[in-house]
């Protein structure tokens, strides 16, 4: 239920389930970029910026915008990341961040176990 307060400035007042918690969704992938060409940049960063990858690629329409943008982050995540390539994650982040945030919590939910899926059989 929205509140009138809320209902005026477009925003819900309760996050459902928790899934489009920016706190969780979508910091962990803000902080990564901030890291990018930091001494403190490590492994977990590149980890959080693929995910946003996989996650919006798999839910993505194929041949959209929002999947290209997905599959350039990939693409850019699954190789050394330096400071060079810190503005072509950031562009693609920008799409991809707003949009999956807008997403349906049931459709991130299944791109979640979906990739989950994916890469775990992968690593087994």
């Amino acid at each position: 239920m929205r509140t009138a307060t809320a209902r005026k400035q477009g925003r819900s007042a309760v996050l459902p389930l928790g899934m489009k918690n920016k706190i969780k969704t979508e910091l962990p992938a803000l902080v990564a970029l901030t890291a990018i060409g930091e001494s403190w940049f490590c492994s977990q960063h590149q980890s959080d910026l693929l995910a946003v990858a996989l996650v919006v690629g798999e839910m993505a329409d194929e041949g959209s915008f929002q999947a290209q943008c997905a599959a350039e982050l990939q693409r850019l995540c699954e190789q050394e990341i330096t400071i060079e390539s810190k503005v072509p994650i950031a562009l693609n982040l920008a799409e991809c961040l707003p949009w999956m945030q807008l997403q349906p919590n049931g459709k991130v939910d299944r791109a979640l176990l979906a990739v989950a899926k994916r890469y775990l059989v992968r690593a087994a």
